[in-house]
């Protein structure tokens, strides 16, 4: 069994990789379908007062699938720092389970930003988004396998017959 943790920006590539592995019996936990499910499918409910409840749903899913020895895919924007990675490195390490990071291309914060406009805007402005990107872009930071990880892959692209290809890193 294996631990995946996607690192990018929005608008990177992290749902289209999950989607992927999940087309190959892998769980995805993916933070926003978490708030949208607990919302009656509005993403827009979303409120920090219950972050502790998206993150128990989150914790509760890849302690299940450990136990059952499902291969899991995190799929959360806001793993783009150590920290923020920490609580699954934590995770997988109590439960003797590799844990790798994948992380995917970054290029300008202002053109991932006008990416997440045009593909799922959530009723927020470009002006919102790229205030989003600047944001994430400051709290950014490489994983690497002294925080734990087993391994760290860079997505380098997809090939034309649709698998992603990787560099080690």
């Amino acid at each position: 069994m294996k631990v995946e943790v996607c690192v990018g920006m929005i608008a990177s590539g992290k749902s289209t990789y999950c989607k992927y592995k999940a087309e190959r019996g892998w769980i995805v936990i993916n933070d926003d379908s978490i708030v949208t499910s607990v919302h009656g499918g509005d993403y827009k409910l979303y409120h920090k007062a219950f972050k502790p409840l998206y993150k128990s749903v989150e914790d509760h899913i890849l302690h299940t699938c450990i136990g059952m020895g499902t291969n899991v895919v995190i799929d959360r924007g806001l793993d783009i720092s150590v920290e923020a990675r920490q609580r699954w490195i934590s995770i997988a390490r109590a439960c003797d389970v590799d844990i790798d990071a994948v992380v995917f291309p970054m290029v300008d914060p202002l053109f991932h930003a006008e990416c997440r406009f045009r593909s799922d805007n959530r009723g927020l402005s470009l002006g919102t988004w790229e205030r989003i990107a600047l944001a994430h872009k400051k709290k950014y930071s490489w994983p690497t396998k002294q925080e734990g990880f087993h391994a760290v892959f860079e997505l380098s692209h997809w090939h034309k017959d649709g698998h992603p290809v990787f560099k080690t890193h």
